[in-house]
């Protein structure tokens, strides 16, 4: 266990008071006894640092210290500071130390600055756990947690210039239109699942294992369609369940005003998504002299050229997020599907135990989404999700430079054509990494420091990567506005085209494949009869076909076989008897 020592005195001067102290003895020609008594600390004290400090500037070296400083002490205060500045530096660009990596470090650290180290940390060569133990006590800025798992394509695509792009055109949309918060909608889909997440249970201490009963091993997926206001309104939700037909009993007991569909898959599609802009306008009532925004993502449904002629027809104004960015821009995913899912989590667990031995269905959903979205889609809640995104109330540097550190690692971000283009930086990026790496420690007469035992991570070849091939990747665009939509158009004319000509190509393969088979059957019948119209020895077994020309042969009397005449014992009187029949009279 960590040794926890309280200070008993208060040994020791303030580092600040005795550096004025020398200061004046130097610069003025004081004498060290009149100052040091003026300044209520130790003459003799004094009079160290002071010859301290002129070795150092007479001849370099490292800055003196001063001040009490416990003798199993292992690192100084500056030490400390730039290890603790480098752990959260580590932890913004989303690439954090372990407490087993920090000990490491703490180690090597402790090495390079030729320190004195128990000899626990030479042999294991790492920091022992009571030196962890207290480093997080002597720095409180710092803790121990868990991280959110982020993909890498999150952290690439969330940079100050993705962010800038949303934010001007987001600004020119509020001026052209001039949006009040009534006026500006979010809409996203989130999936739920009829296997809910247990929560915490009281049980027995030291046990194992602790189950908690759920409907089955693999749940079914129903998608949840949701869209709310900047003033904390929200549209009753509508459920796509996966299922060809749908029935008006799925959604029997969900949120009041809530509608369904359904497809094969469960996911949004573009059919279904127009039938939720009808349900949206059906409830907003939208006009071309009140028109409304609704921000969304990229995805494929939403892109839909029907669902983009409605909007455009009813006055809705579509504006889309950068690709990969809704953790951050989208207010849904800020304050609002995060306490929804714990809040259905313990919805569910309250069904299963309210229904002893019944499995929990998808026409089951509704009912428990009623409560959860009720306690979830709060106006605070929804506003508040507004607010930090920097939508409304609208604020475009409502992102620190350390939310942009996960990004400076591959150095990727968008030019102005939209295109993924390796180590290109704007002067937003420059100043994020600037102020992320740089310390502000004087480097001059500190040369070793974390980041030269264990350098930030950084992508080696960027380039490598960007995405080749596949889709073409999506941007923040205006929908509704024509040359969007025109060029939306073709894509989606191309992409048709692409689809007809692959579907001819595989028709044609598949009627080639199928003539040759036919073909290859009807061979494969012509020889097999010919192999059995042609006869063979039962001697030497050669084929009538393949013996010489006028080779004579002979039929066996009772099995009506052929031979050759010059393989048979021309024996017999009347009639030839192959020896296989012979054979069978003995």
């Amino acid at each position: 266990m960590p040794r926890i020592r309280q200070r008993t005195t208060n040994r020791g001067t303030d580092s600040e008071v005795i550096k004025r102290a020398a200061e004046i003895c130097i610069k003025e020609n004081k004498s060290e006894r009149s100052v040091a008594n003026q300044f209520e600390i130790c003459h003799v004290s004094l009079n160290r640092y002071i010859k301290k400090l002129k070795a150092y500037r007479d001849s370099g070296g490292p800055l003196p210290e001063c001040g009490y400083r416990p003798h199993t002490r292992i690192f100084n205060n500056l030490q400390e500071s730039m290890l603790t500045n480098y752990l959260k530096n580590c932890a913004d660009m989303y690439f954090g130390l372990s407490t087993k990596d920090v000990k490491k470090l703490a180690y090597e650290f402790a090495l390079k600055l030729d320190l004195k180290i128990p000899p626990s940390w030479t042999k294991h060569e790492f920091a022992g756990d009571d030196w962890f133990s207290s480093f997080l006590k002597r720095n409180n800025t710092l803790s121990i947690r868990k991280p959110e798992a982020t993909s890498l394509a999150r952290a690439m695509n969330f940079n100050p210039v993705n962010v800038k792009k949303f934010m001007d055109k987001y600004d020119s949309v509020l001026v052209k239109y001039k949006f009040e918060a009534h006026q500006i909608y979010n809409l996203d889909e989130t999936g739920i699942t009829t296997v809910q997440n247990p929560g915490k249970i009281v049980a027995q201490k030291g046990k194992k294992q602790v189950g908690a009963i759920t409907s089955s091993e693999r749940g079914t997926l129903v998608t949840m369609c949701l869209a709310v206001s900047a003033l904390g309104n929200t549209i009753p939700p509508m459920f796509v369940f996966p299922r060809v037909n749908y029935k008006d009993h799925f959604i029997r007991g969900g949120p009041p005003g809530c509608v369904g569909t359904s497809n094969k898959s469960g996911w949004m599609q573009g059919d279904q998504f127009l039938e939720f802009m009808q349900h949206f306008v059906n409830h907003v009532r939208p006009t071309q002299e009140k028109k409304v925004l609704i921000l969304l993502d990229n995805h494929e449904s939403h892109l839909y050229l029907p669902v983009i002629d409605y909007c455009r027809e009813n006055g809705v104004v579509l504006l889309s997020f950068p690709p990969h960015c809704s953790h951050k821009l989208q207010p849904l995913d800020r304050s609002v599907f995060g306490p929804f899912k714990k809040l259905i989590n313990q919805e569910m667990d309250s069904w299963m135990k309210s229904n002893p031995g019944k499995r929990f269905t998808i026409y089951d959903l509704p009912s428990v989404t009623s409560n959860a979205l009720i306690n979830a889609a709060t106006p605070k809640n929804i506003m508040n999700g507004f607010s930090v995104s920097g939508v409304w109330p609208f604020n475009r540097n409502v992102f620190d430079d350390d939310e942009y550190a996960p990004s400076t690692v591959t150095n990727i971000v968008l030019d102005s054509t939209y295109n993924m283009q390796p180590n290109e930086t704007s002067n937003n990026t420059e100043t994020v990494i600037t102020n992320i790496i740089t310390e502000t420690l004087n480097q001059e007469s500190i040369t070793i420091s974390p980041e030269s035992i264990r350098p930030y991570p950084k992508a080696q070849l960027a380039q490598k990567m960007a995405k080749k091939g596949g889709r073409k990747k999506g941007t923040t665009k205006i929908l509704t506005d024509t040359p969007e939509k025109n060029e939306i158009e073709q894509n989606a004319n191309k992409k048709n085209n692409i689809a007809k000509r692959k579907l001819l190509y595989t028709e044609a393969r598949k009627n080639k494949q199928t003539s040759k088979a036919t073909k290859k059957k009807k061979n494969k019948i012509i020889d097999e009869s010919d192999e059995d119209d042609d006869a063979f020895c039962t001697v030497c077994s050669e084929l009538y076909s393949k013996s010489k020309s006028g080779e004579p042969w002979i039929q066996c009397h009772r099995c009506k076989l052929w031979s050759h005449e010059a393989c048979t014992k021309n024996n017999f009187t009347v009639f030839y008897i192959c020896d296989n029949c012979e054979a069978d009279d003995i």
